[in-house]
């Protein structure tokens, strides 16, 4: 695996069984909800507006894009404050069958760095270069991508996850993801086993998720 501006990540993939729990629009602190403001949609509209979820830590998004491609790395973009907010991490997993409740198959994962810089927030603002890579080695394309953040950078003094866009992108540079694309806000429950003592990140692969819960 070749990174950008991350150290070198070492990966345990097992099979594990875990849950996919699909969020909803609120307020609630330590749960799996957003302001109305703040969607999962903000997380592929190519603008500052970012996707907050107050369920911290395992919270991201399930994506089944319109346009194919085969993901061959990974930008997460910062949002407008709270940095202690920023995701640190990611799990990326693909599957060809259904978005909730198929088998995902590891792709990749690592450690984000996300700059002290932010991107100004709301829809009208463009992304700067306040941002995060990562590549990796991927052959095969997925109709639907889960991606997870299990870990923040200072999940003690955070409230919620943030983060103003993310992308994967093909080996051409071309962006899988695209504003419209069937989106939804998730957590993760019993799958991804971070070890921030250790200086590395053991992420484990996801298989099996067998059930919604709203």
């Amino acid at each position: 695996m070749r990174s950008i501006l991350v150290p070198t990540i070492a990966f345990v993939s097992v099979a594990h069984a875990a849950t996919i729990n699909v969020g909803n629009e609120g307020f609630a602190g330590g749960q799996n909800n957003w302001p109305g403001g703040e969607p999962p949609s903000a997380v592929i509209d190519g603008a500052g507006q970012k996707y907050l979820n107050f369920g911290g830590e395992n919270t991201g998004f399930v994506v089944t894009p319109t346009a194919g491609g085969i993901p061959t790395s990974i930008t997460a973009w910062a949002a407008n404050d709270a940095i202690e907010r920023d995701p640190a991490s990611f799990w990326l997993g693909g599957t060809n069958g259904d978005s909730l409740t198929g088998d995902y198959t590891f792709i990749a994962g690592g450690l984000l760095s996300l700059p002290l810089s932010r991107n100004g927030g709301g829809g009208a603002e463009l992304l700067a270069d306040n941002s995060s890579s990562v590549n990796f080695d991927n052959d095969a394309a997925f109709s639907s991508y889960l991606v997870v953040f299990p870990t923040l950078k200072d999940a003690g003094s955070a409230n919620s996850m943030q983060v103003a866009d993310v992308q994967l992108f093909d080996a051409a540079g071309t962006g899988i993801f695209a504003p419209g694309d069937t989106i939804l806000g998730v957590q993760v429950d019993g799958a991804l086993v971070p070890e921030p003592s250790t200086g590395l990140l053991a992420l484990v692969g996801l298989a099996g998720l067998l059930r919604r819960r709203r």
